[in-house]
């Protein structure tokens, strides 16, 4: 009867390791050098493979759409002809939110993080439908997004 219990307790523990396991954020790299850790279950959307983009949900990535309740976050790099860091990561973050009309009582708010690494100035724009209720969950995405950036200059 203990062997039983404890043969049970120990599947139930390694179910929960391997779920937990396949729940894991994943690293992403891209052709322009720098690596992003991403977000398990979002859905990637085509784009250059110097950039990352994604999308939280189920309702079908369209070009340039997000659905209700659904958030994109993409993540990308210009050259930066300012002063150049030594930063091997985004330690210096600048957010700007602002907001779009979409149409008639359609309003997309957008949260624009901004870093510099080395000669780069890299961007990770997250964008969804103002009152959505997950926002605040979206914006905590794409911080830590911002703060997995990693560019060896």
């Amino acid at each position: 009867m203990r062997a039983a219990l404890l043969l049970i307790l120990l599947v139930a523990t390694s179910l929960a390791g391997a779920a937990e396991a396949a729940a894991r954020w994943t690293r992403h790299v891209t052709t322009a050098g720098y690596t992003v850790d991403r977000p398990p279950g979002w859905a990637t959307v085509e784009a250059p493979s110097d950039r990352l983009d994604i999308v939280s949900g189920r309702c079908g990535p369209q070009a340039g759409a997000i659905c209700d309740g659904q958030a994109e976050i993409s993540v990308r790099a210009e050259p930066f002809a300012g002063k150049l860091t030594r930063a091997k990561a985004c330690w210096n973050l600048t957010e700007t939110v602002s907001e779009t009309d979409e149409g008639p009582g359609r309003r997309g708010q957008i949260s624009q993080l901004t870093c510099t690494i080395g000669a780069r100035r890299f961007f990770i724009v997250e964008r969804h439908w103002k009152g959505d209720k997950h926002a605040a969950a979206y914006g905590r995405v794409a911080l830590r997004m911002a703060k997995s950036l990693r560019y060896p200059g």
